[in-house]
C-alpha cells in the first residue's frame, strides 16, 4: 500500500506543476460560531445513507484496519493548528489529528473521546471530566489533564490572536488572565493528572460545548510559549501532533496532505481506513478525477451537472442531505456606504436571489433570509414564513436610496454629500458561483442602480487575511465579499454570537461584517443564560428578525449537499452536522 502511495505522491507533484501553470479554482469560505471558513464547491447537508457493503458475518464482525482513501478538496492552506486555523479544509486535518474530551455521534448524542466520564455540579457552574489513563499523543507522550488546562490557557492568553477565544471567555478568571493581570487561571484546573475541572462564571446553556476544544500537547506546543507570548505556538501550525486517529506524514502546500492512522489512537475499532490522502483538485476537473479513480470522495457537492454525472456513474455512491449552513454576502458595517442600513437594504432588494438559485442550482437550493442553520432548533416553518424577506424589487431599492440621500449625480453614479457611492467587492478567480453572481451585480447594482462597482479578485487565503486575520488594518479596503458557512451546532447561539456580537470585532475574530448593535449584544448575552430550549426559541427568533431587518448580512442560498464517493467506501453516513471526517469513525474500505 505504501509503495502505491509513494508513486501517487510523485504523480501529484507532477500534476501540481501543471495546475500551477493553469491557475487554481478556489471558492469562498464561511465562518460562524468559530466555525471554519470553507471554499465553496457546493453545499453540504442532507440525510441520505451510504450504501453498505455486504456483511456475511453480521453486524458483530470485527473489521481490520486497511486501505487508502483519497479526498478531493479545492483548498489546502496548511494551518493545522486547532487554535488558529480558519479554512474548513484545514479543519479536516485538525479533526483527524486531534481529540476532544467528548464529541457528538451521528444522532447528536454526547460520546466519550479522551474522557471516560463526566459530571456537572448541582449549580451548573462546574463540569468535571475523568480522563482515560491509557491515552497517548502520536509522539508517545501521555495525554493528561494538564494538556487540557494548557490548551485553554492558550485561548485565554493576552497575546492570543486566533478566532476561538470565545470558547474560553465564560470561564472563571478569564478576564484577569486574558488582560495579563495574573498567571493563575481558575477556570480550568487539573485536580490530578487525569481529572480536569471547568469552572464557569455562571450556568449557561452553552457551557458544555465550550469544554470540547481540541487537546493540544503542552510538551510540544508549549515548549516555546510563555504567558503573554504565543508566537512559538503559531510557528508549529503545519506540523500537528495530537492524539486523534491520524498523524500527518507528508504535506505539500496547496497540493496534498498525507495522513496515516495513529498507532497510539485510543480506539482500535474506529477509524479503520489506514491512509488518507487529502488532495487539491480543480473545480473544473474534480468530477473527472472522481470518475477515473484519482480521488475517491468529493464532499459537499452542489453543482447540478456534477450531481447528474455522479447519479449516472455505476461505481459512485451518493449521500444527499440539507446543508447546515448557507452561502452569503457580508457587507462592511464600519466603513463606506454599507455602514448605512438603508444602503444594505437597497442592495438586498436589488439582489435577485431567486434568479441566481434557479439558474445555478436548478432546483437543488432555495433562498433564506435568516442567520441560522436549517438544522437549528430555533427554526420553525411558521417563523420562517413570518420573517421579513427581500423579494427582488428594483423600484423599491432605488426609492430607498433616493430617500437616504443617495441620488444619481453628474458623475452618472449615485452620490451623497459630494461622495460617489463606490462598492469595493472582493471576489475569487475561476469561481463558478461568482461567475454567475458578478454579472448579476454588474447588471442590477451597477447599471440598474447606478452604483460604482470596483470588483477585485483575490485568492482565497488573501480574502481571509483581509476580512479575518488582518481585518483591523484592512477595514477601508472592502465593502462586500461572498463566502459560505457550514454550521456545526444545533444550538443557534454560537452562530449569531460569533458572527454579530460586537466583542468579536477585530483581527482574528469572527464578526467579519463588523456589525455592532449594543441592544442585540445584550439580547444574545441574556439568551445564552436561558437553560430551557423551548423558552429560548422565541428569543433567538427575535434576534434573527433584527439581523434580517438590519440587513446585517445577506444569505444568498440554502441548499442540498451531496457527498460523492467510490463504492469501496462502506458504512459511510453523513448529514449536515455530521461531516465526512466524523463519518470516518464508522467507515471502512472494502476492496
Amino acid at each position: 500500500m505504501k509503495k502505491k502511495l509513494i508513486l501517487l505522491l510523485a504523480l501529484l507533484m507532477v500534476m501540481s506543476l501543471f495546475l500551477a501553470a493553469c491557475g487554481t479554482d478556489d471558492e469562498p469560505a464561511d465562518d460562524d460560531n468559530g466555525e471554519a471558513v470553507e471554499g465553496e464547491n457546493g453545499d453540504d447537508e442532507g440525510d441520505d445513507e451510504a450504501a453498505e457493503g455486504d456483511d456475511e458475518e453480521g453486524d458483530d464482525q470485527q473489521h481490520e484496519i486497511g486501505g487508502l482513501l483519497t479526498i478531493g478538496v479545492t483548498e489546502i492552506s496548511g494551518n493545522f493548528n486547532p487554535a488558529y486555523y480558519s479554512s474548513s479544509y484545514d479543519g479536516y486535518v485538525v479533526d483527524l489529528t486531534f481529540q476532544t474530551l467528548m464529541n457528538r455521534d451521528i444522532d447528536g448524542e454526547w460520546v466519550m473521546e479522551a474522557a471516560d466520564d463526566w459530571e456537572v455540579s448541582e449549580d451548573g457552574t462546574q463540569i468535571t471530566f475523568f480522563m482515560n489513563e491509557d491515552n497517548y499523543f502520536s509522539d508517545g507522550e501521555q495525554v493528561t489533564a494538564h494538556d487540557v488546562v494548557w490548551s485553554y490557557k492558550l485561548l485565554s492568553d493576552p497575546s492570543y490572536t486566533g478566532r476561538y477565544g470565545s470558547i474560553a471567555d465564560g470561564l472563571e478568571g478569564y478576564a484577569e488572565y486574558a488582560d495579563g493581570e495574573t498567571e493563575d487561571f481558575p477556570g480550568v484546573v487539573a485536580e490530578d493528572d487525569f481529572t480536569v475541572v471547568f469552572t464557569f462564571r455562571e450556568p449557561l446553556r452553552t457551557n458544555i460545548v465550550n469544554t470540547t476544544f481540541h487537546i493540544m500537547p503542552e510538551h510540544y506546543y508549549g515548549e516555546n510559549m510563555t504567558h503573554g507570548d504565543t508566537e512559538g505556538v503559531t510557528e508549529l501550525s503545519s506540523e500537528p501532533i495530537g492524539s486523534g486517529p491520524y498523524t500527518l506524514v507528508d504535506f505539500a502546500p496547496e497540493e496534498y496532505v498525507y495522513l496515516e492512522r495513529n498507532e497510539n489512537y485510543l480506539f482500535e475499532d474506529q477509524f479503520l481506513v489506514e491512509e488518507i490522502l487529502i488532495q487539491a483538485t480543480e473545480m473544473t476537473t474534480e468530477m473527472d478525477d472522481l470518475l477515473t479513480g484519482t480521488v475517491d470522495l468529493l464532499a459537499g457537492q452542489i453543482n447540478p451537472d456534477n450531481i447528474r454525472d455522479a447519479e449516472a456513474a455505476d461505481n459512485i455512491q451518493l449521500n444527499e442531505y440539507p446543508r447546515s449552513g448557507y452561502g452569503y454576502v457580508k457587507t462592511n458595517n464600519e466603513f463606506g456606504p454599507t455602514t448605512e442600513k438603508e444602503v444594505r437594504q437597497a442592495l438586498y432588494y436589488s439582489f435577485n436571489l431567486e434568479e441566481f438559485v434557479d439558474e445555478y442550482f436548478e432546483g437543488y437550493a432555495s433562498t433564506q433570509y435568516h442567520p441560522y442553520s436549517q438544522e437549528s432548533w430555533a427554526v420553525t416553518d411558521e417563523w420562517v414564513d413570518s420573517i421579513a424577506s427581500y423579494d427582488f424589487d428594483m423600484d423599491r431599492a432605488a426609492e430607498i436610496l433616493d430617500e437616504a440621500g443617495w441620488e444619481v449625480g453628474d458623475s452618472g453614479y449615485r452620490e451623497k454629500d459630494g461622495e460617489v457611492m463606490t462598492l469595493y467587492i472582493l471576489t475569487m478567480p475561476d469561481h463558478d458561483i461568482l461567475e454567475t453572481l458578478v454579472p448579476m451585480w454588474e447588471r442590477d447594482w451597477g447599471n440598474g442602480l447606478n452604483i460604482d462597482l470596483n470588483i477585485a479578485q483575490q485568492e482565497f487565503n488573501s480574502i481571509l487575511d483581509t476580512v479575518i486575520y488582518d481585518s483591523d488594518a484592512n477595514v477601508e479596503e472592502w465593502s462586500m465579499f461572498f463566502l459560505a458557512t457550514t454550521i456545526t451546532s444545533y444550538d443557534p447561539h454560537g452562530t449569531v454570537e460569533a458572527s454579530f456580537h460586537s466583542r468579536n470585532i477585530g483581527s482574528g475574530q469572527n464578526n467579519t461584517s463588523r456589525y455592532s448593535n449594543p441592544e442585540l449584544d445584550e439580547m444574545m448575552d441574556d439568551a445564552e443564560r436561558i437553560m430551557d430550549q423551548d423558552e429560548a426559541i422565541p428569543v433567538y427568533q427575535e434576534i434573527g428578525e433584527i439581523l434580517t431587518e438590519d440587513a446585517a448580512f445577506m444569505p444568498v442560498y440554502a441548499n442540498t449537499y451531496f457527498d460523492f464517493y467510490d463504492e469501496k467506501l462502506v458504512d459511510f453516513e453523513t448529514h449536515g452536522i455530521y461531516n465526512w471526517v466524523a463519518a470516518m469513525r464508522q467507515a471502512r474500505i472494502e476492496e
